[in-house]
């Protein structure tokens, strides 16, 4: 598929939103890919010194729309779209510019070469500092909206990974805490049943139960953060692909290709944070299980002892848990 289709295809992509629509992070994410992908095509093409100046200006608008559909609190989505497709427009035409442009044929050979000379005498003036000029602003909102669209990502990838929140591991820290205490006073019930062939009394039977109900919520909470943690590590390597530097004009994509890479080691450092800890406390509410189970009185009372010193541990440091 040629860059102009492309353009036209992401162009079209925008088409239509009602007014009664809200837009939202992922509206963003996919508006600056598609702008992101836009100007790959058009950096992709050869320029003149006059296009090179056409690009500057373009890639001014082309800032000026993404800085004020990000903080345009008035606009629908139906507004912000065409904002968007406008700008696509305007990068569309500079692409088929590029692409169409061809030197005036004249049937003077005398003029011909004459407009030769001076284009060539034009070039050698002004086209190394325009075309740099228009190349950098170009690249430099490749780089930005890059960034801006893993930001987005993020963000929404956050939404699901609660159970890996300050919040949220104060809550677990603190009813975890509370069936240990409630457990603690039924030990001395357990020692006095102590026959493994004898039947749990009633209180044991349920506080068994509550157990057994604590340990599956927290192996689904293990669950769904390996889930949301694959996710995220493949949505980072796709991002890392797709910001491999072209030779001759790596700069920006080398320096954001980096910012991925770093970003996806800070990732996977929290997510094996929890997922060390929620595993250690698996294995606690297991050997608690067995515990009562067997009847082991002094075996459940150690294991108690321990996870009440971790409990009260993790609460008090729950505000720096995941840093």
């Amino acid at each position: 598929m040629s860059p102009l289709v492309t353009i036209v295809a992401i162009f079209a992509a925008f088409a239509s939103a009602t007014d009664e629509e809200m837009w939202g992070p992922s509206d963003s994410a996919k508006a600056f890919g598609a702008i992101e992908a836009a100007l790959k095509k058009v950096t992709s093409l050869p320029m003149s010194p006059v296009e090179s100046a056409k690009a500057h200006k373009i890639a001014d608008d082309v800032q000026k729309t993404i800085t004020l559909v990000e903080s345009s609190t008035n606009m629908t989505k139906a507004q912000k779209n065409q904002k968007i497709a406008d700008v696509m427009k305007k990068l569309q035409g500079l692409a088929m510019d590029l692409k169409n442009a061809k030197l005036e044929q004249s049937t003077d050979a005398t003029k011909v070469e004459h407009l030769k000379q001076l284009k060539a005498e034009l070039a050698e003036k002004k086209k190394e500092l325009q075309k740099d000029e228009a190349m950098i602003k170009l690249y430099t909102l490749q780089k930005e909206l890059a960034e801006k669209k893993l930001k987005l990502e993020k963000l929404l990838e956050k939404k699901n990974q609660d159970k890996t929140s300050k919040g949220a591991v104060a809550e677990d820290a603190k009813a975890e805490s509370a069936l240990v205490s409630k457990l603690m006073k039924m030990t001395d019930t357990l020692a006095k049943n102590s026959d493994k062939k004898s039947e749990l009394p009633a209180p044991l039977k349920a506080a068994l139960t509550e157990v057994k109900a604590f340990e599956k919520k927290e192996s689904d909470e293990l669950t769904n953060v390996e889930k949301s943690n694959k996710q995220m590590m493949a949505t980072l390597d796709a991002q890392i692909k797709m910001s491999v530097p072209t030779k001759g004009k790596d700069d920006a994509l080398a320096k954001g290709q980096q910012m991925m890479r770093r970003l996806k080691k800070e990732e996977h450092r929290k997510f094996m944070k929890v997922q060390v800890q929620k595993k250690a406390q698996l294995a606690e509410l297991k050997t608690v299980e067995q515990s009562i189970e067997q009847h082991d009185a002094k075996k459940l009372t150690a294991v108690l002892q321990k996870m009440q010193h971790e409990a009260k541990a993790a609460a008090a440091k729950s505000g720096d848990f995941l840093h």
